[in-house]
């Protein structure tokens, strides 16, 4: 006990040491540099996006996006720049110091008596106990603890879709297919027309029946194909069940339906060319004739059962962070489908530009995102650049960059850009007031 209260009184001495520096020396204003210089940079940035677009380097939907990103950027530069006050005297700062000497021990002291476990820090098998109940109290909950209090709030609220929707996807994250189609079965009850649901309950049916399109997925993808005829989902299930069948006429009539919509998922367009090839068709050559995809159901245009770690199958050089974000169901409430959801990566100490960022909606939560040096907006300005970096991720309300009021966050994760962790999880699970 002697021992623990010699080390508390040091690490209290240690505290007002690290304080004195700061409270002795008088303070000045810091100046606006730092946002002129973010501001110079961003410019410089744009007029190199505006002579790419007139070079024909960029399309009107790239510039769009880099554009965007930038402002982005910018926005996160110009919210970490802080103006600091002028302090007062050097006096101030020394009765400022005697006022800390003294209340610090006298608030921590009675607080720690009040609420902590004085009685544990003499055996060491309680402190062993205690050491590993506090280090719990800190991680983020598994996603299979989080689905537990996703489906009680559910159960206490069968006619909230969106609730219904979230516990599905998590479902099938988790593999459990079983249940995934009975959540979506929910959405379906209360959504008959959305094709989302429609081709999320068919791709749940069809996992749980060992990747078998039985009679109700067949009804249910030839619903969804009706309401959105560009359904890539619909036209290649459809096309896997008719295969099954031995009808390979009717399986090449979907399947090179699709493969023109897939221009941007080479690795699909790719695997699925192998299927038409197999099947004795030819891939068409162009999606002249075709119609534009549809968006707005926060699907994903290929099968939502396979992997998509990557959009090409390529290997990406540099330093990569996989991110794995969660909605908590105490927020739920206050999120909707169509939020804009941002996952970023900044220096932990550097510039407060994103070194890497994703933009997704929050009708596709849970989520894995795989951030990477291709994603920097400038060259010197990486993930691999920095030896730490912070992740984190942020609900938008208004799709607008800065952070606002209502937006919700997650708590920042710092970890080795050179050598993260297999993946960083994120709990999206605060309110910004």
């Amino acid at each position: 006990m002697t021992l623990f209260w010699m080390i508390s009184a040091a690490m209290i001495v240690a505290a007002l040491a690290i304080l004195a520096p700061t409270l002795l020396r008088q303070h000045r204003a810091s100046t606006d540099a730092t946002e002129r210089f973010n501001v110079e940079i961003a410019r410089e940035h744009l007029a190199e996006l505006v002579k790419q677009k007139d070079a024909g380097d960029l399309s009107d939907e790239e510039f769009t996006q880099a554009k965007q990103d930038l402002e982005l950027a910018l926005a996160q530069d110009l919210e970490g720049t802080a103006v600091a006050r002028p302090t007062s005297s050097a006096s101030g700062g020394r009765i400022a110091l005697v006022i800390a000497a003294l209340l610090i021990p006298l608030i921590t002291v009675p607080t720690y008596l009040k609420i902590g476990s004085p009685n544990l820090i003499e055996g060491s098998g309680n402190a062993t106990g205690a050491a590993a109940g506090h280090g719990s109290s800190g991680e983020v909950p598994a996603i299979a603890d989080l689905v537990e209090k996703l489906r009680a709030r559910m159960d206490a609220d069968p006619d909230n879709a969106e609730g219904w929707f979230l516990l599905g996807r998590t479902y099938m994250r988790l593999q459990n297919y079983a249940e995934a189609a009975h959540a979506f079965e929910q959405v379906v009850r209360l959504l008959p027309e959305e094709t989302a649901a429609l081709l999320s309950l068919a791709d749940a049916i069809t996992m749980r029946d060992g990747r078998r399109v039985g009679p109700r997925a067949m009804e249910l993808l030839e619903k969804a194909l009706q309401l959105d005829p560009t359904s890539v989902t619909a036209m290649w299930l459809l096309g896997n069940a008719a295969a099954d069948t031995g009808d390979n006429a009717k399986a090449l009539d979907y399947w090179q339906r699709a493969y023109p919509l897939l221009d941007d998922e080479p690795a699909m367009q790719a695997e699925l060319g192998q299927m038409i090839t197999q099947a004795g068709g030819q891939p068409p050559a162009q999606a002249a004739m075709l119609p534009p995809i549809m968006g707005g159901t926060g699907m994903s245009a290929a099968p939502p059962a396979t992997d998509s770690a990557t959009t090409d199958g390529t290997a990406i050089d540099g330093a990569r962070i996989t991110v794995e974000v969660a909605l908590a169901p105490a927020v739920l409430d206050k999120a909707s489908p169509g939020d804009t959801l941002f996952v970023l990566a900044r220096a932990e100490s550097g510039p407060p530009m994103p070194l890497a960022v994703a933009r997704h909606q929050v009708s596709e939560l849970p989520l894995t995102v795989t951030l990477t040096d291709a994603m920097a907006m400038m060259p010197a300005m990486k993930l691999s650049s920095f030896a730490r970096v912070k992740v984190s991720a942020k609900v938008s309300k208004s799709g607008q960059a800065g952070t606002q009021a209502g937006d919700l966050v997650a708590s920042d994760v710092v970890v080795d850009s050179a050598n993260p962790p297999q993946s960083v999880q994120l709990l999206i699970d605060r309110v910004v007031e």
